[in-house]
């Protein structure tokens, strides 16, 4: 699931990002990527944002005995066809220009915000909470994280063409290693007069590293909760990468940060 909204979210940014440099033919090919992997999604999980599908104790309902053939035809559809469109990004001058050597975040500001997802790694910073500090089942996985160092908008975009196809070779790996057994555990009650608890997890989200803390009450209810979103890092760095910008620049910079408005104000 979560690379599946992983895949979702960078066609949808990198198609963005070329819209808002006059090119549009991206933004619709991207667009009907972003499409086909939210119906899988949302046939495969019953729900295209798969809201609700991760609960407490697993996920909300099992893969279904059609979902991993679903899973594979999308992989083999989106192999088949984003190469063409990493070309066409590649390859169009006009665009280029608009992108290469835009809003460059430097890799010492990146360290010092803690910088993390596609924006850190742009930046020269490799953090991945998927490997740091880690999480099932990513350690028995193989794959790496893309790292660039220039910086700027087109690093960015390159970040997120990168982490398709190694969100392609999860999802893969993990088909060929699903379990048996049941996808839900019931938990432990926390009714009246049991103690406090506590617990904290840090994910690995496609923009960057979520951090949610919660604290149950001795009566079951919720006493106290932390939610950080990356955004929170990364907001204050858009304002350092538009300096020096032409103003029709700042849709280039502030999509290609696509930071989260409400993640922030959590």
């Amino acid at each position: 699931m979560a690379e599946l909204e992983r895949l979702a979210n960078h066609f949808g940014d990198i198609g963005a990002i070329c819209n808002d440099a006059s090119f549009s033919l991206m933004h619709a090919h991207c667009g009907a990527l972003r499409e086909r992997v939210l119906r899988c999604s949302n046939a495969c999980f019953g729900h295209r944002l798969m809201m609700d599908c991760v609960v407490p104790g697993g996920v909300a309902q099992d893969l279904g005995d059609a979902g991993p053939s679903m899973l594979r035809a999308l992989v083999t559809d989106v192999l088949s066809s984003f190469p063409e469109l990493v070309g066409l990004y590649d390859n169009t001058t006009s665009l280029q220009d608009r992108t290469v050597t835009t809003g460059i975040l430097k890799p010492e500001l990146a360290r010092q915000y803690g910088a993390g997802g596609y924006i850190g790694r742009a930046s020269g910073r490799s953090f991945d909470a998927r490997r740091t500090p880690g999480y099932a089942p990513y350690p028995a996985l193989e794959f790496d994280i893309p790292v660039r160092t220039e910086g700027d908008v087109d690093a960015r975009v390159w970040i997120r063409i990168d982490e398709v196809s190694r969100s392609l070779s999860i999802i893969e790996q993990c088909l060929d290693q699903l379990p048996e057994g049941q996808v839900l555990s019931p938990l432990e009650s926390t009714g009246v007069g049991a103690d406090e608890r506590e617990g904290i997890s840090l994910v690995e989200g496609f923009r960057g590293d979520i951090l949610a803390w919660v604290r149950i009450a001795s009566d079951g209810t919720m006493a106290h909760c932390h939610l950080r979103d990356p955004s929170w890092f990364q907001w204050p760095l858009l304002e350092a990468v538009i300096e020096g910008n032409i103003v029709a620049d700042f849709p280039l910079c502030n999509k290609s940060f696509n930071c989260s408005y409400s993640g922030h104000d959590l």
